[in-house]
């Protein structure tokens, strides 16, 4: 009997300096919770750009989330993307006795503060505190310091959506010595009217996508989302700006 206790006793010790469950239900704070250490304590998550590991349950990020199956994983930390989640969803998991951070960046120093965060919640706050240092130098880019330009940013040419002022993408222009030529609008995605298009026809575009080196055009897939992989795509975004100049 005193045997099965030790043996009970060293499961739980270990339980215990594992850390917490974490399931990610956005690309982005998956990509935060790896950044600030958490790989090992996923077990389910909503993919990014790289493969998951095996043990980790693949999610998916469109239709609402699958409630039992969230709740097969036997979270003890939910990280969540606030206006990525369904109101219906975001209210079930707020009544649910699991731990919930909610990532909501406007801009590139949020992104850091998330991966401190989560470095905090996790147990593995010198990781997160050596990845979100490492993040702040790498977004701050010489182009910073260049007069601004402005640009169009194109979310997608048909139907023509672009970003208004409300948006994080502004703060990542701002580090490449970039203006959203739409600024003024006090929201975050819009389709612009064919007329106010037309007259910024001439400005260059800044995409949200790969594209091949083209006059007047940046792009990178990686500004889609509010996460670690910006610090490749500033400086990647930099040098397009610079070689195009």
């Amino acid at each position: 009997m005193r045997g099965v206790w030790l043996v009970l006793s060293c499961w739980l010790a270990a339980q215990a300096m594992a850390g917490p469950r974490v399931v990610s239900l956005a690309p982005h704070t998956t990509e935060l919770v790896i950044a600030a250490g958490g790989a090992d304590l996923l077990v389910g998550a909503v993919p990014a750009d790289r493969p998951l590991p095996r043990r980790v349950a693949p999610l998916h990020s469109y239709g609402g989330i699958d409630r039992e199956r969230l709740l097969a994983l036997r979270p003890d930390l939910i990280v969540i993307w606030t206006s990525g989640t369904h109101p219906a969803d975001l209210a079930w998991l707020r009544s649910l006795d699991v731990r919930l951070y909610a990532s909501e960046p406007a801009g590139l120093d949020d992104i850091a503060g998330d991966i401190r965060a989560l470095g905090r919640l996790l147990g593995t706050r010198e990781t997160a505190e050596a990845a979100a240092t490492r993040f702040l130098a790498a977004v701050n880019t010489p182009c910073a310091t260049l007069p601004p330009r402005k640009v169009y940013i194109e979310i997608w040419p048909h139907p023509p959506l672009s970003l208004g002022g409300r948006h994080w993408l502004n703060d990542v222009l701002r580090h490449l010595g970039l203006h959203n030529t739409f600024a003024e609008v006090e929201r975050a995605v819009f389709t612009p009217d064919p007329e106010t298009l037309l007259l910024r026809a001439h400005l260059p575009h800044l995409v949200l996508r790969d594209i091949p080196p083209a006059p007047g055009r940046l792009g990178s897939a990686l500004l889609a989302r509010p996460g670690p992989r910006l610090a490749e795509a500033l400086p990647a975004l930099c040098r397009q700006r610079l070689n195009a100049e």
